[in-house]
């Protein structure tokens, strides 16, 4: 018999990526399983399976030998319910954290202030155009809007902190999925205690209740975020992707096995080098496929994800104008409207989390502080950067370019409210606006990246850049004329849908990336180092835009901040190499199992008392 001819029969009818492998009984609401190898796959030894498969769970789990390690597929229900706890907390964040905190904030500032002409007059915020200070410390006075950015940097640092202090927990056991419920719990209750600011004496509880609320709001977002690496691992395609990958990881084992020794080879003879030569290029082919799926079914989990959040933010967008219309828009309508949001928030974490599977990872280690075992993790995690360099470089240039956008937002929110006097209805109809156009934009460019194949990485510049254009449009006019540069009601609602078309994918295409260079079973480390590269860089830029307002005495001017931003943060950006932080991941991912087994492997040495050397 031909051997070269069997090998290359065997290979045809067990891995050629045309032969479709069934699985549409995967991704529905029963919680079907699949073992690893597929029963397509020849039936190898465990020798020459893959020992890196992912566990039950879509974690790594170091404890169970290859072949026994089983997958449950992703299931509609886990998925949906995922969409939907998205659509909650998002609310909270981009409605009440974002806009109607910082309005109250600036409407009790400024209801205590004085005349910024004349410090001696109290501040009339009914007279139109009105122009206060507050008084802060000795003879220094800011603007409300000032305030309201140096308490947003103060949020940041908060969470920061916070983060660092909880994230590693979630890795372990169950604790993501009950956290979740914890800190939705801890947001709703500090926004309904904004009903106690009742006017300027009670002014210093914004200062603990807006950090809190942040706070809550940042550790929920990633917590939520190290749900999708797990989810794309366990979706039905990857699954599949995955068997070719592992099948013809086992062919090229057999292969070597048979061009072995002196001629006479294994147990197929002798087997001519080619076979294994052409098994290696179709196993390069195998897993340049698998990440192209597994680049695809992120940007779509991420897509379908910020949809549902842009949905839930509409329906409190909603709900909120009617609360500020029906309420005069005054100060206890904003709090009403806060209140509701961390209502709402915790009521549907509540609702849907029957249907949020855990998916745990390995528990937690006994007798463990939680706030020093997470420190002593993200310790390890910031030396383990050493190894994995391009994952790392992105997470700079995202701390330099996430502070760019959301400094670009809160100086937009600060100036239509401020300079061009938006009421309160006016800037949560401005909020909805973004949000519909942010939920517009992430189908448009969606539907872009599949017509044009385009990578993450490509629509992650391009969302830059045009961001880039917007924040030249705000500050360069300015110094040729006062007809444009965001001097107009009209040019506000232009930049909020501007800002909305291009957001849900900026924010989207980010986590995205993050996902497909983060190692697997570190989840939620890493994406609390790229939430607090997010959220934990937004105290420089309203520090700093708010340091130039109190120097020049113009918000605009300080728009050239995040368009440096932006600058620096692309450049970086166009270092990383996303196939080479894939392959530094999977290479960090395989030493730690290998040191975990070495360390598993060595037997515990016997110790004996001193009774029983005597004896």
């Amino acid at each position: 018999m031909d051997t070269s001819k069997a090998g290359s029969e065997r290979y045809n009818s067990n891995t050629d990526p045309s032969i479709p492998i069934d699985r549409s009984s995967l991704l529905h609401g029963e919680a079907s399983e699949l073992s690893h190898p597929p029963t397509k796959a020849p039936v190898i030894s465990s020798e020459a399976q893959s020992p890196h498969q992912p566990s039950h769970n879509g974690n790594t789990n170091h404890d169970v030998p290859p072949s026994e390690s089983r997958v449950v597929p992703l299931k509609k229900t886990e998925v949906w319910a995922w969409y939907f706890q998205n659509a909650t907390y998002c609310a909270y964040g981009w409605v009440s954290a974002v806009m109607m905190v910082p309005l109250l904030i600036q409407d009790v500032a400024a209801s205590g202030g004085v005349q910024a002409s004349d410090h001696s007059i109290p501040c009339d915020t009914s007279v139109p155009d009105y122009k206060c200070v507050k008084h802060v410390f000795g003879d220094h006075y800011l603007d409300p809007g000032t305030i309201s950015l140096y308490i947003s940097s103060l949020s940041a640092i908060v969470s920061f902190f916070v983060s660092l202090s909880i994230a590693a927990i979630a890795d372990h056991g169950g604790y993501r999925k009950s956290l979740l419920v914890v800190f939705a719990f801890l947001g709703c209750l500090a926004s309904v205690a904004f009903f106690l600011v009742t006017g300027p004496s009670t002014f210093w509880l914004t200062v603990i209740l807006s950090p809190l609320g942040w706070a809550c709001y940042n550790v929920s977002t990633a917590f939520s975020n190290a749900y999708l690496p797990i989810y794309v691992r366990v979706h039905p395609e990857v699954l599949e992707a995955s068997e070719r990958v592992e099948a013809q990881k086992a062919l090229k084992g057999v292969d070597e096995k048979s061009n072995g020794g002196s001629g006479t080879g294994g147990p197929l003879g002798n087997v001519p080098t080619t076979i294994s030569s052409t098994t290696s290029e179709d196993l390069k082919t195998s897993v340049a496929a698998l990440r192209k799926v597994e680049e695809q079914v992120s940007n779509d989990l991420s897509a379908w994800c910020a949809g549902a959040a842009n949905i839930g933010s509409l329906v409190i967008q909603g709900t909120c104008i009617g609360i500020s219309v029906g309420m005069g828009n005054s100060l206890m309508s904003l709090k009403t409207a806060i209140a509701f949001t961390g209502v709402w928030w915790f009521i549907w974490t509540l609702a849907v989390l029957p249907w949020l599977d855990a998916r745990p990872g390995p528990p937690l280690p006994k007798g463990q502080n939680w706030i020093a075992y997470s420190w002593s993790k993200n310790y390890k995690t910031f030396k383990s950067m050493r190894q994995l360099r391009q994952v790392t470089k992105f997470i700079f240039a995202w701390f330099i370019i996430s502070d760019g956008a959301n400094t670009l937002t809160s100086l937009f929110y600060v100036i239509a409210y401020q300079d061009i006097k938006f009421s309160h209805s006016k800037s949560i109809i401005m909020t909805l606006l973004v949000s519909l156009m942010a939920l517009v934009g992430a189908y448009v460019f969606l539907y872009i990246r599949q017509f044009w194949k385009l990578s993450t990485k490509f629509m992650m510049l391009l969302t830059l850049g045009l961001y880039m254009v917007l924040s030249a449009y705000f500050v360069i006019p300015s110094y040729f004329t006062k007809e444009f540069g965001l001097r107009h009601e009209w040019e506000v609602w232009f930049a909020a849908a501007f800002v909305g078309l291009i957001i849900s994918t900026f924010f989207g295409v980010a986590r995205v990336m993050m996902a497909e260079l983060c190692p697997e079973g570190d989840e939620n480390e890493w994406f609390s180092l790229f939430q607090l590269a997010d959220k934990g860089s937004s105290w420089i830029g309203p520090f700093v835009t708010g340091a130039i307002e109190s120097q020049t005495g113009e918000f605009r001017a300080g728009f050239w901040f995040p368009l440096a931003l932006f600058a620096a943060g692309g450049a970086l950006l166009l270092t990383v190499d996303m196939n080479k932080g894939k392959d530094e991941a999977i290479a960090y991912r395989d030493g730690h199992r290998a040191k975990h087994r070495l360390l598993s492997s060595i037997p515990p040495i016997p110790v004996t008392t001193t009774g029983d050397s005597k004896s």
